[in-house]
């Protein structure tokens, strides 16, 4: 009876001293810490694979992170200009046979004469806002005029051999499509009433003058000095598409003797004649105002015969490139569903396997929640040690130029922004993984626990 109250006293010595070390390992968070190590040290022939899992899918992730990266900051990135509301009127030229044909005898004005009182005609419409005409340079057109240009007295070494985007505008284009400096003032006001100017881009005039100050007003060469144009405004960047950065380019704007010329040369039916209205119309409600028009639509030979939102233009233009990110977002997605039922299932498995372990602690003493953040805590260390080979990972991508530094710059926000968001993604997996089986667990009685260890 003496031996056995001994026996019982030095069980309860026993485990209360093993109940207050395991209290005070899961309590502080520093003696925590080096206990959950020394546990992940102990345990790391599983551990190792779990580890080596963690690392391929945390690069694989932030390789897919960083490109969801790319593609949304360049599709949501400003254009430069705007199509809201704007319409593009399709011209063609009266058929000999046509009622109203003006024969040649009788013609007594030109193809840049009756494109401006088209013009004219329809800005006078009190629904209309602003008109405009372009020469392969409309919005989403998919125009492709392309030109050497010299700066006279800029990096020629830039230039060589190289033609950039010209678009011919004429000055009512920058008012239409709102387009402004880089400043933020109007374009328009800077070019109205001026001949022979044009606008250049900032990518432009960085490679001209490589951020020389007053762009404005230097002059420029066309085709080995045929022609020279004066630099009358710096515009903002210039988008073709949403999926796409802003290239070196720039506008001339056609005013006077330079308006008629192209006019003449590619005729004034293939102009692109732009109309901006001043409320939003459907296609049935612009058909309607066609008709209303009448003879306000038709000079000489010249005609309007039909009308398509630029939006239109834009659909069909980006079909093909959202069919790639559809394509690409569907993988993507796929992959970050495999990740995620890979992680979890891990995880899962791994604490199911630790039923005895849990028990004990329990039986010891250890809290409900107290042992929830232990092995939370347990499963986000051993993520944690993957990120020094990530970054290495990372650096080496980097120096094999393997990420899209092309249309996004490869800065520390972005670097800091798709490492934060892969290992919160990892992080969430990791705590769901955790978080049903050990709910189930730590709700087990104590003995019940025990019956696993």
């Amino acid at each position: 009876r003496g031996e056995g109250v001994t026996t019982g006293r030095y069980k309860q010595t026993v485990k209360s001293s093993f109940k207050q070390t395991i209290t005070i390992n899961i309590n502080k968070p520093n003696t925590m810490l080096k206990h959950i190590l020394k546990i992940m040290w102990n345990q790391r022939r599983t551990n190792s694979w779990i580890f080596a899992e963690l690392l391929i899918v945390a690069g694989v992730l932030w390789m897919m992170v960083d490109t969801f990266w790319v593609d949304n900051r360049t599709y949501h990135a400003p254009l430069g200009f705007d199509i809201e509301n704007v319409w593009r009127f399709k011209l063609s030229k009266l058929n000999v046979k046509a009622p109203g044909y003006v024969a040649d005898s009788l013609y007594h004005s030109s193809d840049p004469e009756d494109l401006t009182q088209l013009m004219a005609q329809i800005r006078q419409n009190p629904e209309v806002e602003d008109v405009c005409v372009t020469f392969y340079s409309c919005p989403y057109s998919n125009g492709n005029s392309w030109r050497e240009i010299r700066p006279e007295d800029g990096d020629t070494a830039y230039v060589s051999n190289r033609s950039f985007q010209m678009r011919n505008v004429t000055p009512e284009y920058f008012r239409l499509f709102r387009i402004r400096t880089v400043d933020g003032e109007p374009v328009y006001d800077k070019v109205a009433g001026r001949h022979n100017v044009i606008v250049v881009t900032p990518a432009m005039a960085e490679g001209f003058y490589h951020g020389a100050p007053n762009v404005v007003g230097r002059r420029v060469y066309h085709s080995r000095r045929e022609q020279a144009s004066e630099i009358a405004a710096v515009s903002v960047p210039i988008r073709t598409t949403e999926y796409e950065r802003p290239e070196a380019s720039y506008f001339q704007c056609l005013e006077g003797e330079l308006f008629n010329s192209v006019v003449n040369d590619f005729g004034a039916n293939s102009a692109e004649f732009c109309v901006r209205m001043k409320r939003a119309y459907t296609q049935d409600e612009m058909n309607r105002f066609l008709d209303g028009m009448g003879d306000r639509l038709t000079v000489n030979n010249l005609y309007v015969y039909g009308v398509t939102p630029i939006s239109y233009f834009r659909a069909n233009l980006l079909k093909y490139y959202d069919r790639e990110a559809s394509n690409k977002m569907s993988l993507m997605a796929f992959m970050l569903v495999n990740v995620f039922f890979g992680i979890i299932g891990t995880f899962w498995l791994r604490m199911q396997n630790r039923k005895g372990e849990i028990g004990l602690r329990m039986a010891l003493g250890a809290h409900r929640i107290t042992l929830q953040r232990y092995l939370y805590t347990e499963g986000l260390c051993l993520l944690a040690l993957t990120l020094p080979l990530i970054i290495i990972f990372a650096l080496n991508m980097v120096h094999m130029d393997q990420l899209d530094t092309y249309r996004q710059p490869l800065t520390f926000m972005r670097f800091l922004a798709t490492f934060g968001l892969t290992y919160l993604l990892m992080a969430a997996m990791i705590c769901i993984g955790i978080w049903f089986p050990v709910r189930k667990a730590v709700r087990l009685a104590p003995a019940e626990a025990l019956h696993y260890e």
